[in-house]
């Protein structure tokens, strides 16, 4: 309401990019008589800085923008919440490195950052949500805690239900797991030829993307029952 036109050249008002523009420029009205270079010379994100072509756009927007909230209350109110903002960053971070720690006097933990795609936080999630992995009697036990694989589901004529999952199992692991997927099969190697083959053969991306996701579960549960660190296997045709 301050400065509507400001998601047009940032468009994630929880960044930090947003965050040091705002705390110091929090309406429209604020960006009055700003010059370039001085708003071009704010650091965010410790090394990053605006730069002119976005601030040169932010300050001929605020000079033609339609928002009418530029009060002193609306003022704070925005720059509270970037303070807010920036102080649950920095517990974040915090947390990440006590996790890290953590992790690094945990044996099993620390054996599955071995595996390609799975970082300290993917690694200590996965500790959290399955406690040990070699627990389970099998990688399959573990697709299925997990909810990653096939279900069938007769009635009548309809034989099939052809969904990739099964609306049980462990739904914050499969949401925490999504992304570390797609990533993976993008980047490492091992993953990403199992995911081509299922691509390939005519299977949906989602599909091929869950599969690859009970594939690194499997690798999950080989590194925690043999105690050993992952070893792919990748065929000689990829690169």
């Amino acid at each position: 309401m301050g400065f509507p036109e400001f998601t047009r050249h940032v468009h994630t008002l929880e960044s930090q990019l947003a965050a040091a523009i705002l705390s110091r420029y929090p309406t429209a009205a604020s960006f009055h008589g700003v010059s370039v270079k001085k708003l071009a010379r704010i650091v965010y994100d410790g090394s990053h800085k605006i730069g002119e072509k976005l601030a040169r756009a932010l300050i001929d927007e605020a000079a033609n923008s339609v928002g009418s909230h530029h009060s002193e209350p609306y003022r704070l109110r925005i720059r509270y919440l970037c303070e807010d903002l920036d102080v649950l960053r920095r517990r974040l971070k915090d947390l990440a490195r006590d996790i890290e720690r953590k992790l690094d006097d945990h044996e099993v933990g620390k054996l599955l950052t071995t595996i390609d795609g799975v970082g300290p936080l993917t690694a200590a999630c996965l500790i959290a949500e399955l406690g040990d992995p070699a627990r389970f009697r099998s990688a399959g036990a573990i697709a299925s805690y997990v909810g990653v694989v096939p279900r069938l589901r007769q009635s009548g004529k309809k034989r099939f239900s052809g969904s990739p999952t099964i609306p049980f199992g462990n739904a914050r692991l499969r949401k925490a797991l999504w992304m570390v997927v797609l990533n993976a099969v993008r980047c490492n190697p091992w993953l990403r030829e199992y995911y081509e083959r299922l691509r390939a053969a005519g299977k949906p991306g989602k599909v091929a993307v869950i599969a690859a996701m009970r594939k690194l579960l499997a690798a999950v549960w080989s590194v925690a029952k043999h105690r050993r660190p992952f070893v792919p296997r990748v065929s000689s045709q990829v690169a």
